[in-house]
């Protein structure tokens, strides 16, 4: 199968050519100018692999959640070849792919890898990203023999809340419920750093009497820095296809968790002036 896969949820624009699990892969700096350069760039690993546009069987996209402009522009590039080839759409979670992209679960046909080196089934995984206007986005997921299973879907929050929110879904796991062990976690995502004062206050106040956050901590302190790779993206979207839950053109829109992209003029003016 070909799978042409895009990415521009996030500062970075990634783009890979996947044919019958052998993928290529253009990897650039995004943003602004992903809008110019993302069609392009697919023209050039087409054309590098000595083939066209119409020889394509499937589309996958970095659906979110993401920077509002990013994921419009992997939507719309998606839908406009999807009608004009008449292909299929998998609407691929960008934390998800975050995830594969740190700690790969699947093989370059989507299929589950038999002995998956850092992510093995039960281990579990936190993704977040910045979210700009002093929030991230998150999601968690845990590795399955079968795949990754999300243990709570995408959301965005302050990282305070966010904090309570990770011990509040660890809680529930079944191994912490019968005997009050945590399974392995892994973090990645590219908000640590920008976070990081907000992380460390709520982590440094809350460890002591709740176990939960100080294995979170420790995850995070290990965290894979990292984006999105289109190369993880075209391998869930291999796997959704064989799934049958891949979408029409009309139907692959973007994953968004919150309508609002940006801060007031007077909400800017009263953080600034913020102790």
């Amino acid at each position: 199968m070909r799978v042409l896969a895009l990415d521009t949820s996030t500062e970075a624009l990634s783009v890979a050519l996947s044919v019958d699990g052998h993928c290529r892969t253009v990897d650039e700096v995004g943003g602004s100018r992903a809008s110019q350069r993302l069609l392009p760039a697919c023209a050039e690993l087409l054309q590098a692999a000595g083939l066209e546009f119409a020889d394509l069987d499937l589309i996958g996209m970095g659906a979110g959640p993401g920077a509002f402009t990013g994921l419009r522009t992997a939507a719309s590039a998606a839908q406009g070849l999807a009608y004009a080839l008449d292909i299929p759409v998998a609407r691929v979670d960008t934390l998800l792919a975050q995830a594969e992209t740190a700690f790969a679960l699947h093989d370059g046909l989507g299929a589950v890898l038999p002995d998956p080196v850092e992510a093995e089934p039960g281990t579990v995984v936190l993704v977040a990203n910045d979210a700009r206007m002093g929030e991230m986005y998150w999601e968690l997921f845990r590795a399955q023999a079968s795949g990754w299973h999300s243990l709570h879907p995408p959301t965005v929050q302050k990282p305070e809340h966010a904090v309570l929110a990770w011990a509040e879904v660890l809680a529930d796991l079944p191994e912490h419920l019968d005997s009050g062990e945590l399974p392995r976690l892994l973090a990645c995502g590219n908000a640590w750093a920008e976070h990081d004062d907000a992380l460390s206050a709520t982590f440094s106040s809350l460890s002591a009497v709740n176990p939960r956050l100080a294995a979170l901590r420790r995850a995070v302190l290990r965290a894979v820095a990292c984006t999105p790779s289109a190369a993880a993206v075209a391998r869930l979207a291999l796997s959704q296809h064989a799934a049958g839950l891949c979408v029409p053109a009309a139907q692959a829109q973007p994953i968004y968790v919150r309508d609002k992209v940006a801060l007031t003029t007077a909400e800017r003016e009263l953080a600034r002036a913020a102790p």
